[in-house]
């Protein structure tokens, strides 16, 4: 973040502990409550997903509704999402 930081970029920070050491260093944080594996064990661990699975799953669901809305926004076809994914991969 810090190297993102000190070229001009924005810092969004996405984590499902925002009391955590890193949320500080970021200028904007987004807290997804999801269980992950720092805290799957005992009464805090309610999913029957192991570790950090609820987590990653809920980012997974989260970015794919981001890439919708961006994608109504900019108002981008299908088609250039796919040259512009292709084009970074």
């Amino acid at each position: 973040m810090g190297v993102a930081r000190e070229a001009g970029a924005e810092v969004l920070f996405i984590t499902a502990r925002p009391d955590g050491r890193c949320a500080p260093l970021a200028d904007l944080v987004l807290h997804l409550p999801a269980q992950t594996m720092a805290d799957d064990q005992g009464e805090g661990g309610r999913s029957v997903l192991p570790m950090g699975s609820l987590f990653e799953g809920a980012l997974f669901v989260l970015f794919e509704v981001m890439v919708l809305k961006l994608k109504a926004l900019l108002s981008v076809s299908a088609e250039d999402m796919r040259a512009s994914h292709t084009n970074l991969e």
